[in-house]
């Protein structure tokens, strides 16, 4: 690297000289090492962030049963305000960085636009976290009011509400009064001027929505700790009848009518389902990191002034937009389904395509076989033939069917059938009656 760039008799500062505000100076001049650590780590930061929100989106959209969930709403809507974030940072946080007052004045209106947008969105995903923690507490606590109080229509009227919240708290900073404003030097956000009162919308609404999510989430982790150990005594209480009737019937031999005599023993209310327990724990964790951003913005710049601790502050929000796709990706089996599909497509099918082959290519050597059986026997049936299927058509490319018949001709036949909607069944008929009948999937 060089020791300095331009020319430093001309200007009391390298931010002023228009030859160290270039590419090549941010790549080779000294003076510009920390902007281009700055701006390499952000730019992986925000591109991962940027990525990953959008698989999260094409994911849900690919899926009906997320689409149709209304918990997923929630998690689309905070993708999207993640992902205008990470615009935003990109196309003006980073040149600001790299560029200083080449690309933006401090006070330009660009400026105050920008930062106007990224606060517009930071809002609407913190009032979309508290409402994440107000949907989970109502289906894990009061699961039998969640359809009514998160039906389609009031879903959606509570997700544009936080927008429109979120507008409302964000609107000040257009106003000279309560501007925030993006200092590329000390690389992080502040007020302008420094003692207005917006600081304290800001805190307000953050804290307000920090002891929501806290109250939720404790009640939610009561409730689910009061559902295990019911559930603990539910079984023990179960396994000690069964012991005991065990240990009874041994004696007064064996007497199914009294093997579970005695008052019945239901199993505890308001089970919470496992689908359930991973949407809190993704919510749950998304939440800890914001609390960890926010707080980290309000005592870090009490501790220390350096422009390296505002580098960790700021980076903690770029961070804060990566993480949530990362969580759900993570705990969502579902989701991690439909992105392998969409990313691993052409393998996938490949696959299936080579097993429909070779299901076709037994199908045809068995149809063969017979053909040359029935030939050899010259015998007909002409009685009545009676077929049992079982199994079920989950599969989406069809599945395999083994069954028995009864029927006057011992021959054995193989077909492929359309049955229910599924695209390949296997029809294999066997002469003995009283042979279970299985299915797989093909």
């Amino acid at each position: 690297m060089n020791e300095t760039c331009g020319n430093r008799s001309r200007f009391a500062a390298w931010r002023e000289d228009p030859d160290c505000l270039t590419v090549w100076a941010l790549l080779t001049a000294e003076e510009r090492r920390d902007d281009l650590i700055a701006v390499s780590i952000w730019s992986v930061m925000l591109s991962f962030a940027l990525i990953s929100n959008i698989l999260i989106l094409i994911g849900i959209a690919r899926s009906s049963t997320m689409r149709s969930a209304t918990s997923y709403w929630f998690i689309i809507s905070l993708a999207i305000c993640d992902i205008v974030m990470a615009i935003i940072s990109i196309v003006h946080l980073l040149p600001a960085t790299a560029f200083h007052s080449q690309y933006v004045d401090k006070l330009a209106w660009r400026n105050i636009i920008m930062l106007f947008f990224y606060d517009l969105f930071w809002y609407t995903g913190v009032l979309q976290l508290g409402l994440m923690a107000c949907n989970r507490f109502v289906s894990i606590v009061y699961p039998m009011e969640y359809k009514w109080m998160f039906s389609r229509g009031r879903s959606l009227a509570i997700i544009f509400f936080g927008y429109f919240l979120g507008f409302l708290v964000s609107l000040p900073t257009l106003f000279p009064c309560c501007h925030t404003l993006w200092d590329s030097t000390n690389y992080v956000t502040v007020y302008e001027p420094a003692d207005t009162w917006y600081k304290y919308v800001d805190m307000s609404v953050n804290s307000l929505t920090l002891l929501l999510m806290i109250f939720s989430y404790a009640i939610i982790i009561f409730k689910v700790r009061e559902s295990g150990r019911a559930m603990a005594k539910y079984q023990l209480t179960i396994r000690t009848r069964q012991a005991n009737a065990m240990m009874n019937s041994s004696d007064n031999g064996c007497n199914r009518g009294q093997l579970f005599s005695g008052p019945s023993v239901r199993p505890p209310r308001s089970q919470v389902s496992k689908k359930e327990m991973r949407l809190f724990v993704q919510f749950f964790v998304v939440s800890i990191v914001f609390l960890m951003t926010w707080s980290t913005w309000q005592w870090l710049p009490q501790v220390s002034e350096s422009k390296w601790a505002y580098f960790i502050m700021t980076s903690l929000f770029f961070i804060n937009n990566s993480v949530n796709p990362t969580v759900y990706l993570l705990f969502n089996t579902q989701l991690r389904r439909e992105l392998h599909y969409l990313l691993c497509r052409h393998r996938v099918i490949s696959e299936n395509k080579k097993r429909r082959t070779l299901i076709f290519n037994n199908a045809n050597g068995d149809q063969n076989g017979v053909s040359q059986h029935n030939d050899q026997s010259g015998e007909e049936s002409n009685g009545r033939t009676n077929v049992k299927v079982m199994g079920s058509t989950n599969s989406r490319r069809g599945f395999f069917v083994r069954t028995s018949i009864c029927s006057t001709s011992s021959a054995t036949s193989s077909a492929f059938l359309n049955y229910n909607g599924a695209k390949h069944v296997i029809v294999e008929h066997h002469d003995e009656c009283d042979n279970e009948s299985s299915v797989s999937a093909v």
